[in-house]
């Protein structure tokens, strides 16, 4: 039999040797069955309980091609370390003709199943054994006094200081206290954050060893950050003295343990001290800053309960453009925003020159080559013929299916009842009783009347000029959606894909849009028909210039 060898380890703390070590055991475990080693995968750093790992998805694709007939490991912890992957890829595996052989498990015998769910079970158990003790372990340290870990803008680390506590750091604090005076002066994080980038200030992280490295630059949101979970320049209680930990736990996701969410725990969780050698701000200071964030959270607030959503009531208004929140800058995954009245111009770049997208674009420009880009997609014969041609099957199958309302049989069987109980006597006859009766009655024949008309329309043929119509709603596509911007963005999102990506072109001199685009869901408004009559085939990509 041909075998794939895999071996992976969790974390950076563990030995690149490790890798070689797992696969020599490997090897001698496909000696001992006599197969072929034909392939090796291999992932170093990356939890089991994740599916983001590069040599596993590779192993898989190789598995669905048919490049093997065994994985071989030195045990299913390797493998998987999450039953939410385990179960559904051992299925896939037996499916594929693919068994997989362990120290600890051989799907090849007839105990497999339970030994896979029992080990799988076991190795995701101690994967959360292994966070709940680290947990305790950081917790103890918190309590003794000592620092848990992890960094701050404005202190030095523990293990860069020596000590077993954080210190401050003198010039990055001399950051902080200039960012919580130009606040309390008025100016915007976005306005503090390009400052700072103008005067070529460090960002926090830059000098952090990190596997991956971010953003170079000040961004507004490592200013404003969240006051409930205490991130952010202007929230960390660090800086006034004030020491909390515990105030939010991460939940890792059942699915992907690479995905996970914060959530606030109660306030009798927090670990709270005060340490004055710690403090960077005054607690005048501190408070002027709450105070302005208090006044600007109820003007947002007010704004949210007159009916703009979150993202409209922190500017104040609704989107009074087409397009306004959806280009996204293909350099750095940040929105495209108006930086005056007619251009957009990369978000990230704007609030802090944290990207090198400095192409601006003009908003008639984007509007008018979009909404042309998405009129030549419509109005080509493939789209045209395609639409035509759902929109007639449809409408044929509505012709073959009767309309008969269930509120039919249900007044016909309790008119019955009533009826069949006053002939035996089981119910006297009063005046409420016969206007009870009456209203049935009428209600009936005029609910079989609209029947019997909806089966003459519908057993009539139905003549639809769906090319036609079509067209005529393409050639006015500009006008419409220029009457009523809120109505043509929410059509336009039925059509067009979650974003749309403008990155430079080979060159920097203009920007490349690309979009994709739903080719069926305007047959509604071509056929006067309901969306839910037609199956959607998916967003096809464009790409033009701007």
């Amino acid at each position: 039999m041909r075998a794939a060898l895999y071996a992976r380890y969790s974390t950076e703390r563990q030995s690149e040797a490790s890798i070689e070590d797992q696969l020599r055991v490997c090897e001698r475990l496909a000696a001992r069955h006599e197969f072929q080693v034909v392939a090796r995968f291999r992932d170093a750093a990356i939890s089991g309980g994740t599916i983001r790992r590069p040599g596993y998805q590779a192993m898989l694709a190789a598995a669905r091609r048919d490049e093997f007939d065994v994985i071989v490991a030195e045990d299913t912890s390797r493998l998987w370390r999450l039953l939410a992957e385990q179960a559904p890829r051992l299925a896939e595996l037996e499916d594929l003709g693919i068994h997989v052989v362990t120290h600890d498990l051989d799907t090849r015998s007839e105990s497999a199943g339970v030994l896979g769910a029992v080990g799988g079970a076991m190795a995701e158990q101690y994967r959360r054994e292994i966070g709940r003790r680290t947990r305790r372990g950081l917790e103890g340290l918190v309590q003794a006094g000592k620092s848990a870990g992890g960094r701050a803008y404005g202190y030095r680390s523990a293990t860069d200081a020596g000590r077993v506590q954080r210190v401050v750091h003198e010039e990055q604090a001399a950051v902080v206290r200039r960012i919580f005076e130009a606040y309390v002066a008025g100016a915007s994080a976005k306005t503090i954050a390009a400052q700072l980038n103008r005067d070529g200030v460090p960002s926090p992280g830059t000098t952090w060893a990190r596997k991956v490295r971010r953003r170079s630059a000040w961004l507004a949101s490592a200013i404003t950050g969240d006051p409930a979970r205490g991130i952010g320049i202007l929230n960390n209680d660090s800086y006034r003295g004030r020491l909390v930990w515990n105030r939010c736990r991460w939940i890792r996701s059942a699915a992907d343990a690479s995905r996970r969410r914060c959530v606030l725990n109660p306030r009798s969780e927090w670990i709270e001290s005060r340490d004055e050698s710690m403090r960077i701000v005054s607690d005048e200071l501190w408070q002027r800053v709450k105070a302005r964030q208090r006044q600007r959270s109820d003007l947002v607030g007010s704004r949210i309960k007159a009916g703009l959503s979150k993202r409209q009531a922190a500017t104040g208004r609704e989107p009074g453009h087409l397009f306004s929140g959806w280009l996204t800058c293909g350099l750095c995954g940040s929105r495209f925003t108006l930086v005056n009245r007619r251009s957009y111009a990369c978000a990230s770049h704007a609030n802090g020159r944290a990207c090198s997208n400095t192409l601006h674009v003009r908003r008639d420009i984007v509007e008018a080559r979009l909404l042309k880009g998405v009129r030549e997609r419509l109005s080509s014969d493939e789209v045209v013929t395609e639409i035509e041609r759902r929109v007639r099957k449809a409408l044929a199958a509505r012709r073959k299916r009767p309309v008969r309302p269930a509120r039919l049989e249900t007044l016909r069987a309790e008119i019955e009842n009533l009826v069949t109980a006053i002939a035996g006597g089981g119910l006297r006859r009063s005046a409420a009783l016969g206007r009870r009766l009456a209203g049935l009655e009428a209600e009936l024949e005029s609910l079989e009347a609209q029947a019997r008309g909806a089966d003459q329309v519908i057993a009539a043929p139905v003549k639809v000029d769906v090319r036609g119509r079509f067209k005529r709603m393409l050639e006015r596509l500009p006008e419409v959606l220029g009457q009523e911007p809120a109505r043509a963005r929410a059509a336009l999102r039925e059509v067009l894909s979650p974003e749309i990506i403008l990155r430079p072109a080979p060159g920097g001199t203009y920007l490349e849009a690309e979009f994709g685009l739903e080719m069926t869901t305007p047959l509604a408004l071509a056929a006067g028909a309901s969306e839910t009559m037609v199956a959607g085939a998916g967003f096809e990509p464009a790409t033009f210039g701007l």
